[in-house]
Formats: C-alpha cells, structure tokens, sequence
C-alpha cells in the first residue's frame, strides 16, 4: 500500500488521476465516466428495501427474438461460457449503504454501493471495496485468492462510477453514462464541469453536487448513456 500522510489534498488528486489513466486501457472503467468524488450526499440517500439479495444478469437470445415485456425478460439468464450466470448480491452495509459482489465465472469483486433519489430519478454510486476474507475464501474453494478481479486494480487508488437506477416487475436495469457524450460536451463547451483529461479520456472532479446536476440534468437524454444497460432479474 502506497503512503499517503503528509500529501496534500491536491497531491494526492494528481496521483489517483494518473494512476487511473495508467490502468484505463485494462479495466472496466474504460466505458463509464468515473469520477474522484461520490454522486451522493447524506441528505439525497435512500433505501430501497427490494435491493438486497441475489440477482442474475441476463440477454435476449442473440437477436433471433426480439424481448418486449417484463414476463419475457425475466425467464432469461445470461450464462458465460463457462455456463455460469453472473451474479449481483446486494447485501445491507448499515443505514442506506450497500456491499455488492458481482461474480463473473467465479472472478469476483465488491463495491460499495449508495442510492440517491434526484427528483423522480435514482442513481447508484459504486466505490471498489475489499473482499471480505470469508467470501474471497469461498470462490478461492476453500484457499485465499491473491488476484481477485481486474477492476480490484484501482483499490489503491479507487474511483467512483454512477449510474441511473430503474426498478420495474422484478427487474433492475443499470443504465451507465456514455464517456463519449461527456467529451462531446465538454468539447463543444456545451457544459461546465469539473475535470482532468488524460490520454484514456475524462475524470470528472466535480464535487457531488456538481454531479447531482449533471445527472438530473441528463436523466431522460438517450444518447447521455451506453447502449446497453445491465439488466438484472430478482433470483427469487
């Protein structure tokens, strides 16, 4: 673990600013906009009593078979090739706070998570955890893990990735803003906010107020997120 005491505020920005372009290019960040600062604040938390549990990632069956209701959905599982579903358990981590696994083919990592509400919208914060050693053992089978997941590379400098939440008949769809619409922005000077550019692209270091806005702002435009959202359906 890298030593911190004694850096100023500043200093220590700098640092997880290039640290973070340095692993951009290998770990899932890559396509999210991340951000120095939280989107949420005390005041703007809420606690959706339906978030913990099991949930399991799924798709549509290739595109033979357009999906169009809720009922379809949620008799489809994503399954890896190694025939494994991918799999998102929330747990309870004290007064409207989250701890998240989500384990890829056995390839694990934690989060910390928290939701907000801005207006009629949520959004989820997700901050990289440790593993606690009881479930690193259990996908380790029975033997401690060294390497538990690539986006674990940006514990020693972490950031935060949000994303606009929506809950519907059993389903949680995870919508991530697209980088691409933030450079555009920021390119055509279209929005102020605070950030660093590096060669792999945007950090926002907007305070969490500045991003409140930013998501409120653009949470009915289309093009503000990724194609694709993750979809989730309650392993019931």
């Amino acid at each position: 673990m890298i030593n911190l005491k004694g850096l100023t505020k500043s200093t220590i920005m700098k640092l997880k600013i290039i640290v973070f372009a340095l692993l951009c290019s290998i770990i899932i960040v890559q396509s999210c906009i991340p951000s120095i600062h939280p989107i949420y604040t005390e005041d703007k938390l809420v606690d959706i009593k339906e978030i913990p549990g099991v949930w399991v990632k799924y798709e549509d069956d290739g595109g033979q078979q357009p999906i169009t209701s809720d009922e379809e959905k949620a008799q489809l599982t994503f399954k890896s090739d190694s025939g494994q579903p991918e799999t998102w358990t929330f747990r309870k981590n004290g007064d409207k706070s989250y701890f998240l696994i989500v384990d890829e083919e056995g390839d694990p990592a934690a989060f910390d998570v928290h939701i907000i509400k801005l207006n009629e919208n949520f959004f989820m914060d997700f901050y990289p955890a440790d593993m606690p050693s009881e479930d690193a053992k259990r996908f380790a089978g029975g033997q401690q893990q060294e390497h538990i997941n690539t986006f674990h590379s940006i514990h020693f400098f972490p950031v935060h990735i949000f994303a606009k939440m929506e809950m519907k008949s059993g389903m949680l769809t995870i919508s991530m803003f697209d980088p691409d619409f933030l450079q555009k922005l920021l390119e055509r000077r279209q929005i102020r906010i605070k950030h660093e550019e590096t060669e792999n692209g945007y950090i926002l270091t907007a305070s969490p107020e500045e991003l409140q806005k930013f998501a409120s702002k653009y949470a009915h435009v289309k093009e503000a997120f990724l194609d694709e959202p993750i979809e989730l359906k309650n392993k019931l």
